[in-house]
């Protein structure tokens, strides 16, 4: 099979698996049932270059995907960014995002009524769900910054009973405190702070038939801590849900449904009434899920795959902890001097991790952005956060992300692309990471989140995937040092288990984001006789989406051997040359456990062809007759003779004299076979005339416990030298031989011969082993004395007299 074409797009550059069966116990709700797929697997297969050359090959792979059956129940915690970037312009991505946590909710209660869902939003900090109700946070620590429900660009008065004060102006920290305060217990009145976001269970929000429960707690709400002051709410949608009038057209947008409030679930107000908040943070979000995952009886199941983390946020982290403070909150009595770094210039000891740039912490904290030191921490400590939420001694959960309309702060250290590839490495796989934009876009964040959702109620399987690539010996030697691997999953480029996290951006392999390490480590511990062979483990790596795919690319070079010369020249076994894979079935329909007993199934690649045009060549081959010699590997017995012919080839237009031509036996490379002394000289100072050959044989006679011989003919050429090389693999075969007993006078056999069979071929055989007894007879010499099987000797004559 010839590759026809160097262009991954073209279908002609692929080999692919076709068909792939597998059973499911999950299908059909339980019934289980065969499944299909197609090319889950394809490979390619190329060269570029002559006499050296260098060796792609190309791996890629896709998942099977199952079912479970019945579907297990979840805990899910979904981490909210509610930063004032979500409402800028009078954006619906608050509201939109709202509903889509409101949708994915109730798919996951579709699934499996026991499903738990705990809400985090977070901003400067994390609002943290209380068990008893409602959620906590520091607004007076985290110097927030307060604006009224109805500031141009932020439409805040969207979120359902959220009361907030006038702006505060002041830099000054005491004063800051002092007119924040009313502000933070009015806060603290909202409507949120009267719902459950902790452990939400269908019950809470549904009868046992379905019928929704009444929400007696906005009810009581608008009967007691509304009633008693209407105008902390101006401008939010609250007075008209208190005054029963409909929403107007521009306020509908901004719902949790198309059709207004009247009909709202306990589920849709409590999530209309989710606070926001300002900067963002997406570290704490993170710290406090990790933090409910490892609280003892949180979760139903130690089973990662019934445990989630989803990640809903629009931009980069822009804020962060600083770990020498991590609990340091303004409080009153506080000044800047609280805050303000041990060093001139330092850090500050505040938790977001803010550098001083100007003279006074809310000047600093209200009126600029990050610099590029706090998104680059800000980043990374979410990435940081990630990891031990993933780790199964940690958080032990899976990591979803849905970014909407993602961007990145300018000027910065982060392109939009930059960021999405770090949200890919925080979500447990690349496909774990689903970008949306407002419901005009082809990708509405309502749906997004559905699907994104939808991996938690699925299976997906791998490939074992085994390359071995034999490279055409004849023609072409490994390049010692010039194996590599490559890898990208989910356009996410992996590395090796043991390769150093790169850390220099003038590094080609540079990466802003750790690389995740799940390629094997590969050496030249991996190139055995010419025969590439690499264990590339489950393919897709593992967790993966339906839509994931991995893309692994293996290189090498090679060059020619002194028999290399042609245009069409294969640079591998064609047959030899393959991977092996096995796919998975699924036996138990409520199990995450996949079982690798279908057939082990072989898929080859296409064969790459290079040209080298060599001047000169030198070709060695073996036999065993002197007309037969032909092959550049033979199986002999013992004590056979081998014969080796000797090709050198002029290609030139000229006369060439070559120095010397020798023989090396029982070495394994040039390098051994270049300072062995002990060679055998086949020819000196010889011509070859132009376009012309000269051949040239010997021979020799094998022998016992030599098994595999590797014999190297070596050119030398005045300037460098040319090689090639056969090997005779010699089995330590048995013999016979008789003994003959022989009146010494007459030579005429005195008793029957004996017939010894199953020796050893290369055995020395002594007379006096088998000297016998014989009545009226007397022994008194042997031809031959000592026997040599491996010579072709098989009678021994033992003579007597009589007496």
């Amino acid at each position: 099979m010839i590759r026809l074409t160097g262009d991954p797009s073209d279908p002609d550059y692929w080999n692919t698996s076709g068909l792939t069966s597998v059973y499911d116990a999950g299908h059909d709700k339980g019934s289980g049932g065969i499944l299909t797929f197609h090319d889950l697997l394809r490979i390619s297969k190329g060269a570029i270059g002559d006499c050296s050359a260098t060796v792609t090959l190309d791996i890629e792979a896709s998942p099977p995907v199952y079912s479970y059956y019945p579907p297990h129940s979840l805990d899910v915690v979904f981490v909210l960014d509610v930063t004032a970037s979500m409402m800028s312009g009078k954006s619906r991505k608050m509201a939109l995002a709202k509903r889509a946590l409101i949708q994915t909710i109730q798919l996951l209660w579709e699934q499996n009524k026991e499903t738990r869902i705990t809400i985090v939003p977070y901003a400067r900090d994390a609002y943290i769900p209380n068990p008893f109700g409602g959620l906590s946070y520091n607004y007076l620590g985290t110097l927030f910054t307060w604006r009224r429900s109805t500031t141009s660009g932020n439409y805040i008065g969207q979120i359902l009973g959220y009361r907030n004060g006038s702006f505060v102006s002041t830099t000054d920290i005491p004063a800051y405190m002092a007119q924040s305060e009313p502000l933070a217990a009015s806060a603290n009145l909202s409507l949120y702070n009267y719902y459950n976001y902790y452990k939400i269970q269908y019950s809470d929000i549904y009868n046992e038939d379905g019928s929704a429960r009444p929400d007696t707690v906005l009810a009581g709400y608008l009967s007691t801590v509304y009633a008693q002051n209407p105008s902390a709410y101006n401008g939010n949608l609250i007075e008209s849900v208190a005054s029963g009038a409909p929403l107007t057209s521009e306020q509908l947008p901004y719902s949790m449904n198309d059709t207004g409030y009247e009909n709202n679930t306990i589920l849709e107000n409590l999530i209309w009434a989710i606070p926001y908040g300002e900067d963002t943070n997406t570290q704490a979000g993170l710290n406090e899920a990790c933090t409910l995952f490892k609280t003892p009886g949180f979760a139903q199941s130690d089973d990662i795959l019934r445990r989630a983390v989803i990640l809903i946020t629009d931009g980069q982290a822009n804020r962060s902890i600083n770990p020498s403070y991590p609990d340091i909150y303004a409080a009153p009595g506080s000044t800047d001097s609280d805050f303000l770094p041990d060093i001139p210039g330092g850090i500050w000891k505040y938790f977001l991790y803010l550098k001083q740039t100007v003279p006074n912490l809310i000047s600093e904290v209200a009126s600029r952005s990050a610099n590029n030191d706090e998104l680059l921490l800000a980043m990374q400590r979410a990435y940081e956060t990630a990891v031990e939420i993933k780790s199964p001694s940690g958080g032990n959960a899976s990591l979803f992300v849905l970014g909407i309309e993602i961007d990145a702060q300018s000027p910065g250290p982060y392109t939009r692309e930059d960021v999405l590839d770090i949200l890919r490495t925080i979500a447990t796989t690349g496909s774990y990471l689903h970008e949306a934009a407002e419901d005009s876009s082809q990708n509405p964040i309502i749906e997004e989140l559905k699907r994104l959702a939808r991996n938690l109620l699925i299976l997906t399987g791998s490939l074992q995937v085994t390359v071995t690539d034999s490279i055409n010996t004849a023609l072409f030697e490994y390049v010692p040092g010039s194996l590599r691997i490559f890898g990208t999953q989910d356009t996410l480029k992996l590395k090796s288990v043991s390769a150093p996290n790169i850390t220099d951006p003038s590094d080609p392999e540079y990466t802003v984001y750790q690389k995740p390490a799940l390629l094997p480590d590969i050496s030249d511990q991996n190139v055995q006789d010419g025969i590439i062979t690499i264990n590339l483990g489950d393919l897709p790596y593992a967790p993966a989406a339906p839509e994931s795919r991995t893309h692994i690319r293996l290189t090498y070079h090679i060059r020619a051997k002194g028999a290399a010369h042609g245009s069409h020249l294969h640079t591998n076994k064609d047959s030899e040359t393959a991977v092996s894979f096995l796919e998975p079935n699924h036996l138990t329909a409520d199990s995450p456990l996949l079982t690798y007993d279908n057939p082990l199934r072989t898929l080859h690649f296409p064969t790459p062809i290079v040209s080298c045009n060599a001047d000169y060549t030198i070709e060695k081959y073996a036999g065993t007759a002197t007309d037969d010699v032909f092959y550049k590997s033979i199986s002999v017995t013992a004590c056979q003779t081998v014969y080796y012919r000797f090709e050198v080839h002029n290609y030139t237009d000229s006369d060439a004299v070559f120095p010397l031509l020798y023989d090396v036996r029982g070495v394994q490379t040039i390098e051994e076979a270049r300072s062995n002394p002990d060679r055998l000289i086949i020819a000196e100072n010889f011509t070859v005339p132009a376009q012309s050959t000269v051949e040239f044989t010997a021979g020799y006679k094998t022998s016992c416990g030599e098994g595999t011989v590797s014999d190297f003919a070596v050119l030398e050429t005045g300037d460098t030298y040319l090689y090639d090389n056969a090997s005779v693999i010699v089995h330590d075969d048995t013999a016979y031989y008789t003994v003959e007993y022989l009146d010494k006078c007459t030579g005429q056999r005195i008793c029957p011969d004996l017939l010894v069979t199953d020796v050893a071929a290369c055995s020395v055989i002594s007379a006096h082993d088998h000297i016998r007894c014989l009545p009226c007879w007397k022994f008194v010499c042997a031809i031959p004395y000592h026997l040599h099987l491996c010579e072709g000797e098989n009678i021994l004559k033992l003579y007597y007299v009589p007496c």
